[in-house]
């Protein structure tokens, strides 16, 4: 399975603005909070994909946006 990880936020402005971004555009995501060096972090994330190639594709689409991109596998 992969996941394409769009940014990690502390601020929630940030965050609601970035998904703002990808909703407008068509992209499905999704938030997940943890816990990062003592500070409560919100990851935007998008997926899972079941193929890289789906991933990749995703992606691509998130950097014509002028936003950052991680890509995960597990």
């Amino acid at each position: 399975r992969f996941v394409v990880q769009v940014g990690p936020y502390v601020p929630s402005n940030k965050v609601a603005n970035v998904r703002a971004k990808l909703s407008g555009a068509g992209l499905n995501n999704y938030t997940q909070q943890v816990t990062v060096d003592g500070k409560e972090v919100t990851r935007v994330r998008m997926g899972p994909f079941s193929t890289r190639k789906e991933m990749e594709k995703a992606a691509a689409k998130v950097r014509a946006l002028g936003l950052p991109v991680q890509q995960y596998s597990y």
